[in-house]
């Protein structure tokens, strides 16, 4: 039985279509990066998973049960962090924690030790006082803690600084390696895959194929982001795909782009990075060869 099974599912809000006959299973222990530009149905699709939302058709099976009929006993048995942390204010950080963990038999000493540690939260003062990133953290608690099967994670380091996000990374793994099934959806590419065992791409409701990703990542592998001083000129055998607020320019050469970039005086480059794959340019590659 796998833990989370779609398929064909349909969602409609009005005329708008934000799930189009999606798929997708994930298996025992399976660690999934849920990836999707805002906007493509991923929230919504983790919504239907947990029985926040209906769908219109299609089927949907999480631990092997309908979360439409039997969302309270999916929530025993998972954990869900959601997009938009939403914790009660008028609580002690300590009240809310006693409160969240209340829900689950089970917890993992370990992790909770490591996370009061690490994280290191005024608990015993209210959750108003807290900024973004400490009830991202609070949240984080909440939903870590417990020794469940399956854990659901919508952007877990959202609002997180660099040291926090790495430790976060190791406490995740924790959970892989105890063979726990997690759904991971972040915006950072990197991270995700560092800890998924594949990627899932959503885009306008639909799974994109591994083919078309992997093709689009191979065009980025050949651009170039620069920033030149004021003044500075490119060389020529380059064709510019788009210049950014900051000045950043996206280049695509037509040959090898380390030959072409060695033709660029040192004084005039500010910065420059070759074959980076942000996953904001993966979505605009994707959108610019759906569209061609």
């Amino acid at each position: 039985m796998n833990p989370i099974d779609l398929t064909e599912v349909q969602k409609r809000f009005g005329d708008k279509t934000v799930l189009n006959g999606f798929s997708m299973q994930v298996t025992p222990g399976e660690t999934v990066g849920f990836i999707g530009p805002n906007g493509s149905g991923k929230t919504t699709c983790l919504r239907i998973l947990l029985g926040l939302l209906s769908r219109d058709t299609g089927q949907v099976k999480v631990l092997g049960m309908d979360p439409e009929r039997d969302a309270v006993r999916i929530r025993q048995h998972c954990c869900y962090l959601p997009g938009e942390t939403s914790i009660y204010h008028g609580m002690r950080g300590k009240e809310f924690l006693r409160f969240a963990l209340s829900f689950y038999p089970h917890h993992q000493d370990d992790i909770q030790l490591d996370l009061l540690e690490h994280f290191a939260l005024p608990l015993q003062k209210k959750v108003r006082s807290y900024s973004a990133g400490m009830k991202q953290k609070l949240a984080l608690m909440a939903t870590l803690i417990p020794d469940v099967e399956l854990y659901i994670l919508d952007e877990p380091d959202r609002a997180l600084d660099a040291s926090t996000r790495f430790f976060l990374r190791n406490v995740i793994k924790k959970l892989h390696q105890r063979q726990k099934t997690i759904l991971l959806s972040s915006h950072h590419l990197r991270e995700v895959e560092t800890l998924a065992d594949r990627l899932v791409f959503l885009m306008h409701g639909e799974v994109i194929e591994n083919e078309r990703v992997a093709a689009a990542r191979e065009i980025l592998a050949q651009r170039v982001c620069l920033k030149l001083k004021p003044g500075a000129d490119l060389p020529k055998g380059a064709r510019q795909v788009r210049r950014d607020l900051d000045g950043t320019l996206h280049v695509e050469p037509d040959g090898d782009p380390v030959s072409w970039l060695s033709r660029l005086s040192p004084d005039s480059l500010v910065s420059a990075e070759i074959g980076m794959v942000r996953l904001e340019d993966l979505y605009r590659v994707l959108v610019e060869e759906a569209g061609s």
